[in-house]
């Protein structure tokens, strides 16, 4: 598979579709208000804080992405819970 560009991954993340076909119709990678606001700052933090409730696993999925499309390392801080 080919590496993600940043504009795929945003675009995916607003459930829009990708031109690279990076998406996955079984993952979920559409955002909520909450969520975008954790990407955004963990793009600008260059880590993504989990907090304790209440996070899906999209956000995670869409960051890893955008990790990959940075050659930047997946770094993640906190645990998911689980559902």
């Amino acid at each position: 598979m080919p590496r993600p560009r940043k504009d795929d991954v945003e675009r995916l993340s607003r459930g829009q579709p990708t031109r690279a076909k990076i998406g996955s119709r079984s993952v979920g990678h559409r955002l909520t208000q909450r969520e975008r606001i954790l990407f955004e700052a963990a793009q600008r933090n260059g880590f993504l804080k989990i907090p304790v409730k209440g996070i899906r696993p999209n956000v995670l999925n869409v960051y890893r992405l955008w990790c990959e499309a940075e050659c930047r390392p997946f770094i993640v801080q906190g645990e998911p819970e689980s559902e």
